[in-house]
Order: C-alpha cells, then sequence, then structure tokens
C-alpha cells in the first residue's frame, strides 16, 4: 500500500488483481453488536475505578479532554445495545462530544477477534505481515473531533473500518473541502508522519488498527526478547545494594552486577536461543495476523476414537535449522512438532473429510497412535481443529 498520499479506500473498490484477494468489508463482516459487547465487558472493572498498565485499555473522551475515571459514564450490563447505551448518555452528559475507545479488545472474543483476522489477512497478503504487532482498537464516538494522527505520530499508520456512522478524516491546516468521510462498509486508511484531525458522526463505531511504522517499535520488540530470555536464565530476585567509593579516596566505580548482566546480554545476542525466540515470535505473529494479545486458548477435552474432526484456523509452519523440526503456529500460540508424521495429519484434514480420530491415528504406525491424539487434542485446544457434531468450546 503507498503512502505517497493519503486516501479513502472504500473495499467494494478495491482492485483486483492475479494472486491478490481484494481485501473484504462492507456491513456486516465485523459483528457490530459483538464488537459493542467486547467494550461493555472491558469497561466492566474500571465502572469501578481507574485501573493502570492493564488490557483492554478503557479510555473515555468528551470535548474537554479525558475523564480519568468515568466510572457509571461507561457502558454497563443495563446498556444492551449501542443505541440505548447513547441515548443514556444524551440525558447524563452535558457535553455533546464524547468517545469511548477500548484497546486491545478483541482478546476478550475469539469470534470477533476471528472476523477482524478474516478482514485484514487478505491486505497482508497483498502488503507484506507486520513485524510488530498491530494495535487494535474498538471506538465509539458522538460528535467529536480527536487529534489522534498528533498523537501518534510518527509511529503508526491507521485503518479505519466504519460499522456504523461516520468517520471524517481532515488534514491539519487544511482546508475542510479537504476532508475525507468514511461511512459503513469503507476503510479510511491514514500514513503515519501526516498530522490530521479525525471526527466521529453520530452514534459512530469503528474498529481501528495502528500498524506499527517507526523503527523504535522494532527496537523495543528485540529488546523485550532479549529480557525475557536473560530472566528466564538469571533471576536473582533483588537488586543489590552497593557501598559508594568514600570521597577521600577515589578508586574506579566496580559494580560487578551490572558487569556480570552486560556480559549475560551480550552472550544472548551473540547466541542461538535468541534467533529461535524470535523465529517462534514471527511464527505465532502470522498466524494472528499480527492481532495480539490473542485470546488465550480453549480447554482441553480428551478425544475419543470415533470423534470426527474438521480443519478449523489455518496452521503456519516453519522449519527449524535441525531440519527435523517444526515450528507450528495456530491463532497466535506455537509449539514444536518433530518428524513428517504431523504434516500427514494436516494433509488427512484437509482432505475435506471429517476423519475420525481413530482412521487419523493409523498415520502414525503401530504402538504410535498416542502421538496423533496428542498432537490432535493440541490442535484443538488451540483451535487448530473442531469437533464434528459435537460441542465446541469457542
Amino acid at each position: 500500500m503507498s503512502e505517497s498520499s493519503w486516501d479513502l479506500f472504500a473495499t467494494r473498490h478495491w482492485e483486483q488483481k492475479a494472486g491478490v484477494t481484494a481485501a473484504p468489508g462492507g456491513q456486516g463482516t465485523v459483528d457490530a453488536q459483538r464488537a459493542y459487547a467486547a467494550m461493555v465487558q472491558a469497561a466492566r472493572p474500571f465502572r469501578a475505578g481507574t485501573r493502570f498498565r492493564a488490557l483492554p485499555d478503557v479510555r473515555f473522551l468528551i470535548d474537554d479532554g479525558r475523564i480519568r475515571a468515568p466510572g457509571e459514564l461507561l457502558p454497563g450490563p443495563h446498556d444492551t445495545s449501542p443505541q440505548q447505551y447513547a441515548e443514556r448518555l444524551d440525558k447524563e452528559l452535558q457535553s455533546p462530544g464524547r468517545l469511548l475507545v477500548v484497546e486491545q479488545p478483541l482478546m476478550l472474543d475469539h469470534v470477533l477477534w476471528g472476523q477482524v483476522r478474516s478482514l485484514v489477512v487478505p491486505l497482508w497478503e497483498r502488503v507484506g505481515y507486520p513485524v510488530v504487532p498491530v494495535v487494535t482498537e474498538l471506538l465509539l464516538g458522538e460528535r467529536i473531533t480527536q487529534c489522534r494522527g498528533l498523537a501518534t505520530e510518527p509511529l503508526y499508520s491507521t485503518l479505519t473500518w466504519v460499522l456504523h456512522g461516520t468517520v471524517t478524516a481532515t488534514p491539519q491546516d487544511a482546508p475542510a473541502q479537504a476532508a475525507l468521510t468514511a461511512e459503513p462498509g469503507d476503510v479510511l486508511h491514514w500514513p503515519a508522519g501526516r498530522p490530521h484531525q479525525v471526527r466521529f458522526g453520530p452514534r459512530t463505531l469503528a474498529l481501528r488498527l495502528l500498524v506499527p511504522r517507526d523503527p523504535r517499535l522494532l527496537t523495543a520488540a528485540v529488546k523485550d526478547a532479549v529480557a525475557k530470555i536473560v530472566h528466564e536464565q538469571e533471576s536473582p530476585g533483588y537488586v543489590p545494594y552497593l557501598p559508594f567509593p568514600p570521597s577521600e579516596a577515589p578508586t574506579p566505580p566496580d559494580v560487578p552486577e551490572l558487569a556480570r548482566m552486560a556480559r549475560l546480554l551480550h552472550e544472548t545476542t551473540e547466541g542461538d536461543q535468541l534467533d529461535q525466540a524470535l523465529k517462534a515470535a514471527w511464527a505465532r505473529r502470522v498466524s494472528a495476523a499480527a492481532l495480539e494479545p490473542a485470546p488465550d486458548t480453549r480447554p482441553s477435552v480428551p478425544l475419543k476414537p470415533g470423534d470426527r474432526l474438521r480443519a478449523a484456523s489455518p496452521v503456519v509452519r516453519m522449519p527449524l535449522d535441525d531440519g527435523r523440526t517444526w515450528l507450528w503456529a495456530v491463532d497466535g500460540h506455537a509449539f514444536s512438532v518433530r518428524g513428517t508424521l504431523g504434516e500427514r495429519v494436516l494433509e488427512q484434514l484437509h482432505q475435506g473429510e471429517t476423519p475420525a480420530v481413530q482412521q487419523l491415528s493409523t498415520l502414525a504406525g503401530p504402538g504410535r497412535e498416542i502421538s496423533v491424539i496428542a498432537l490432535l487434542e493440541k490442535l484443538y485446544t488451540l483451535r487448530g481443529v473442531d469437533l464434528d457434531r459435537r460441542e465446541n468450546t469457542v
């Protein structure tokens, strides 16, 4: 996707090209009522008070700024629809302009997460998958202008799908006629580094993706991976306190704990463990279409020989350096598989039928059936397969 100019991409008009599927869109692609339900669920703990460093995060903005502890102004169990919630706020708020922002709400609802993934995968297949996670937001706005482009510049480009209402974007210091208005079924793309204002029309519900653009985000991602490895290897459980050399006899500083940590960081960046960790992160990211954090896995179930299975979420497979082990990732979760047995199981699952567990177990040969069952139960937990004619836990 070119970022040489700002454009409104109506998904129904996206160009078809050989080998590329037009990005899905239009009303109903993302279930608006389900999206609102996720916002209500995310708001529940915030109605009792402010939370810090928590995901999903909830922010409530009005014309004059942000209300830090909105409490009952957030949607609750009695606000059964966005319309009912908006009508209640019309009576309770003096400020007509308002915006409810829920960051990373998809982690609460796998079905909603899957709908958004289906929405963006054709786009990523066209332009490439983001190397670091995309930030997802659901927005419920009412006649308010937000300078979001200024706040995040130049970290992210934005993609905003309008589910209901209108979203209007205007370049900073530009005349009113330069504005672009997106309606239900449209997606508004705005490149990073281009300050602008966003105006939400009446009763507007939108999905916004913040697509990483700034290279500093890459640095942060690698730093977090290194820190995780180091903490797993070296965890003293405390921060040491060291005496400072007396002023009457200055000596070169000696801070052995920091020096030891520096050596460990160097060893980590030079070793194979970091490379493997980054490969695993990439496999998880592709399987999640960069929509992270991904929803939790579902509860495991013991499979019976007569249970029939069908393929569900796609499995991303990546070979590791030893040539015998594969990294599999499903819905943002990864695990390793040795040998070629897993490939044969997947091939059988994708034949368009619903094979029984007993039938799939025969692929392993006598005495090894348990390995196939373990793999299938793992795939079920990660939603790589579903049970046919038996209730699945979402």
